[in-house]
């Protein structure tokens, strides 16, 4: 079946007019209208049983009006509004079961029911018949049966034609599409026109379509025709009460306002609480937002980004990252030139400044850090000296990783960034500097690493030999081999480790030089151990000739030189070439007790190299 026909009703292009809450369009009363005398449901005369049915119909119509200013009020899941609803529903059903259907007719002005009039319109802000009226309706009947669904739809259809929002759906076509099986409307068809002087059988009124006969919609469309007579309403009313009614209703209802009232206030308070709990960062990056997603000029926009800025250091007084970053990012849409972030970064890296911002995250967790971090790459690469001096001043260990990790992600493609930071006086920002190199690595550190080799503070040159680490061996070891005149055993052992990293003859033979020297002895068990492992691990067959040679020497006799020999031994063992075991194997036939016992021990641990 199609959709029925939409009745056009004079100019669309008004505004949609609320329900209880418009104007009633001036229209002349057609000449042809019969105007019944409005009928007085309160008579003192003795209620009849037409008045009855009049008077339940109009009470039920005011409920229905009632109901509709409580939807628009609240939410749809109010307590309020879902009792307000089922109370309706149960009231319809009530009426239907004592009445039968219920038959309402619409006119421009007015609500009739058996010709009396229920609902006249009193001012523009109170006409409950227009928006059924405009939209070309002109009666609505409510059979036996009518469930909940069915009633809720109409109040959505009618809550949707007369709210705010435009939309083109016309309240015939939303109570088509919502299949109301217990509720018959007439309406108008497209080919009718309301306000040009036509009358109500010039309208040529039209069933709602049924799964009936074909006669039995002839004998509705001929129900609706007869149905034309039109009264005015001498019903007096007060807002939403009819005068006279009985005030059980008004008490009942009093009193469900009284029972929800603590809960609605303590639902305004919190909501309230909420409301003013936003700072005036995040709700000015919000009304921010919304300007920028508008249609602005550049002028509009140039005045936003004057703006801005001074959203963007209260953030960063408060540490507001997320904020911050926010403010940073609409910035940026506002078009370049629009602020100077130099000058910012300079205001940031004032000492006052600076202070403030590491005593603030030295207390704050993990994750306001992370926001912090976030901030400053979207800064780019002018917040690494920003980074860096926080690095300097922060009193924690976490926030000074995150911080170095920040800084050598913002430096990886241009390490040269960090240089000016080599120079610090301070010892500890070199070092800090010299960390975040060795985390970058590649050969384009050992240019900046060199500088730094002879630093007066040790650590610095520690953290340098790590550092060397990262670069390809052939760059590192002359660089390497500049510090093997060190004092400091510590720092003598590490170099040696760096050299030890891959087997080279040239480092092999200078470690062999330095063991045959006559300052060995006088050298740490900690500087002698180092040598000794940097040979095994750097010597080849070139070297064993010499080893061989100081495994045999008799010229030994203390015990620090026994442990000498067997250290030799165990060189040439990890050498591990099978000329190295036959070292160690004629070694093990050797008539001095000490030489063979060495060579015997070391075959023993024997691991033949790859």
């Amino acid at each position: 079946m199609d959709r029925p026909g939409r009745g056009v009703v004079g100019d669309r292009a008004s505004a949609r007019t609320p329900l209880v809450s418009g104007s009633a369009p001036e229209r002349p009363i057609p000449m042809n209208e019969s105007i019944q005398p409005a009928q007085d449901v309160t008579a003192a005369d003795g209620p009849s049983t037409q008045d009855a049915s009049v008077k339940a119909a109009s009470v039920w119509l005011n409920q229905f009006a009632r109901t509709l200013k409580t939807c628009r009020l609240y939410d749809a899941q109010n307590p309020t509004v879902v009792r307000f609803r089922e109370d309706l529903g149960v009231s319809l059903r009530k009426l239907l079961a004592e009445l039968g259907p219920l038959r309402y007719r619409f006119t421009s002005e007015d609500v009739f029911y058996e010709d009396v009039s229920l609902y006249p319109a009193r001012s523009r802000d109170d006409n409950f018949a227009l928006p059924f009226y405009r939209d070309g309706i002109r009666s609505i009947t409510f059979e036996r049966g009518v469930d909940a669904r069915e009633l809720g739809a109409l109040v959505d259809a009618l809550l949707r034609v007369t709210g705010q929002g435009d939309g083109d759906d016309d309240l015939v076509t939303l109570l088509w599409e919502a299949n109301l099986q217990h509720v018959q409307i007439d309406y108008v068809p497209q080919e009718g026109e309301i306000g040009g002087g036509a009358t109500q059988d010039d309208a040529q009124l039209v069933p709602w379509p049924t799964g009936g006969t074909d006669e039995e919609a002839a004998a509705a469309e001929g129900e609706a025709a007869d149905d034309d007579a039109q009264a005015d309403s001498t019903t007096g009313r007060s807002d939403d009460w009819s005068v006279g009614d009985q005030t059980a209703e008004i008490e009942a209802g009093f009193e469900e306002l009284d029972t929800l009232a603590s809960a609605e206030v303590a639902r305004f308070r919190g909501e309230y609480q909420a409301e003013h709990e936003v700072s005036p960062v995040t709700a000015s990056l919000a009304i921010t937002n919304a300007l920028l997603a508008s249609e602005l000029n550049d002028e509009d926009r140039r005045e936003v980004a004057a703006f801005l800025p001074r959203v963007l250091r209260q953030a960063v007084a408060h540490s507001s990252w997320l904020e911050a970053r926010e403010a940073i990012y609409l910035l940026g849409e506002c078009g370049e030139g629009s602020w100077d972030a130099g000058r910012f970064l300079q205001e940031l890296q004032q000492p006052i400044s600076v202070s403030g911002v590491v005593e603030r995250l030295d207390q704050m967790d993990a994750s306001t850090v992370v926001d912090m971090v976030g901030f400053a790459r979207g800064l780019g690469d002018p917040a690494v000296d920003w980074l860096m001096l926080l690095l300097a001043e922060s009193q924690s260990k976490r926030n000074r990783r995150m911080l170095a990790e920040a800084i050598a992600d913002l430096c990886r493609s241009n390490p040269e960034r960090l240089s000016p930071h080599l120079s610090d006086p301070r010892w500890y920002v070199v070092r800090n500097t010299v960390h975040i190199l060795g985390w970058i690595g590649g050969n384009g550190i050992a240019g900046l690493l060199e500088g730094v080799l002879r630093h007066p503070e040790v650590r610095v040159r520690h953290e340098a030999v790590a550092a060397l680490g990262q670069v390809e061996f052939r760059i590192a070891r002359p660089l390497l081999l500049r510090l093997l005149d060190t004092t400091d055993a510590r720092l003598f052992s590490a170099v040696l480790h760096q050299l030890s990293l891959e087997r080279d003859p040239a480092t092999a033979r200078l470690l062999l030089a330095l063991m045959q020297d006559d300052r060995f002895e006088a050298r740490s068990i900690e500087e002698k151990r180092a040598i000794y492992s940097g040979l095994s691990s750097t010597g080849g067959d070139e070297v064993l000739p010499d080893l061989e040679a100081d495994l045999h020497r008799t010229t030994w006799f203390s015990r620090a030189q026994e442990a000498h020999r067997q250290a030799i031994a165990r060189i040439v063992s990890r050498i591990g070439t099978p000329m190295a075991r036959v070292i160690l194997e004629r070694g093990a036939q050797s008539r001095r007790g000490p030489v063979k016992k060495a060579c015997q021990d070391a075959l023993g641990g024997w691991t033949a190299r790859d």
